[in-house]
């Protein structure tokens, strides 16, 4: 698996990028992501390519593009990008297209049995691999001690139509302590209410509109 990141020389004033700097100061396990986590979506971020230039250096970027028209150009572009910015580049459920333009790693669906995950951990230990968490009650059939992150959601109250019920940061302390895998928060973290999110046991926040 890939070195804990461990190190964010952040100088901005974003206040959600301030707290993610505390989450990484008091993480409870090391872990290879930053502790900045943006995601892409074709719907809610038209641009990305402007996007991801403004946002800061060092941070993670997923890029999903849920098979959308000229995502394999507008990926290699994204990737030259975040080479510029050093950031990580992580590419949403494609291990083929992030095996092709040399992608950080690869962000995959969430799966109980971690199927994913295992196995292209198996077959590239270099890379950085994170997953979505398990929603409700569902629990998880294999280790996810294969993992560099695991994102659950949705911690805040999301416009996101898959977001589901706000789970609360109670509820998300308890599972970032019960799981043997760093954890980030996703879903509606902004600047706000991430300050609530120090003491939690997060590894860092992602999201989309609240890290802009």
């Amino acid at each position: 698996m890939p070195a804990p990141y461990t190190d964010w020389e952040y100088k901005g004033s974003h206040a959600v990028a301030l707290a993610a700097q505390k989450l990484l100061a008091a993480r409870p396990r090391p872990s290879a992501l930053s502790p900045y986590i943006f995601m892409t979506d074709p719907q809610r971020v038209p641009d990305p390519v402007t996007t991801v230039r403004a946002l800061p250096d060092g941070i993670t970027i997923i890029y999903r593009h849920f098979g959308k028209n000229g995502h394999g150009a507008l990926a290699e572009t994204l990737r030259e990008i975040t080479t510029a910015k050093n950031q990580q580049f992580l590419i949403g459920h494609d291990p083929e297209l992030a095996s092709a333009i040399g992608a950080n790693g690869v962000h995959f669906r969430r799966d109980a049995d971690v199927l994913a995950p295992r196995l292209w951990r198996e077959k590239r230990p270099d890379w950085i691999i994170s997953m979505a968490g398990l929603k409700g009650e569902q629990t998880y059939h294999r280790s996810l001690e294969v993992l560099d992150g695991l994102l659950v959601s949705s911690v805040f109250y999301s416009k996101s139509p898959s977001a589901g019920d706000p789970i609360g940061v109670d509820r998300f302390t308890e599972i970032s302590r019960k799981l043997p895998v760093p954890v980030f928060a996703l879903g509606g973290v902004k600047a706000t209410n991430a300050d609530e999110l120090v003491g939690s046991g997060a590894a860092g926040v992602a999201g989309i509109d609240g890290l802009i």
